[in-house]
């Protein structure tokens, strides 16, 4: 019988331990999350800000490609014309 009594106080008490540690963690990690710096609201802004940069860096990178080709095939076009110019 001494053995079950020590046993479960051993076990009583890491539970406790265990439990307000959980609920430490807990308390600090809604704290931050609730400040207005970092709070969910401000997240979805940030991440909304970095989508819309990120589709315009898409689209400025794009109008470049199609410049660069529209370029290319001009410069193409302008050499096979001067070629047969020469001949």
């Amino acid at each position: 019988m001494p053995k079950r009594i020590v046993w479960f106080t051993a076990g009583a008490s890491a539970g406790m331990a265990t439990s307000a540690y959980v609920r430490r963690k807990i308390r600090h990690a809604a704290r931050r999350s609730a400040s207005a710096a970092t709070g969910p609201v401000a997240a979805g802004y940030r991440a909304n800000a970095r989508l819309r940069a990120s589709a315009s860096e898409a689209r400025a990178a794009l109008a470049e490609g199609t410049a660069a080709v529209r370029r290319y095939r001009a410069d193409a076009a302008r050499r096979l014309l001067d070629e047969s110019n020469k001949r």
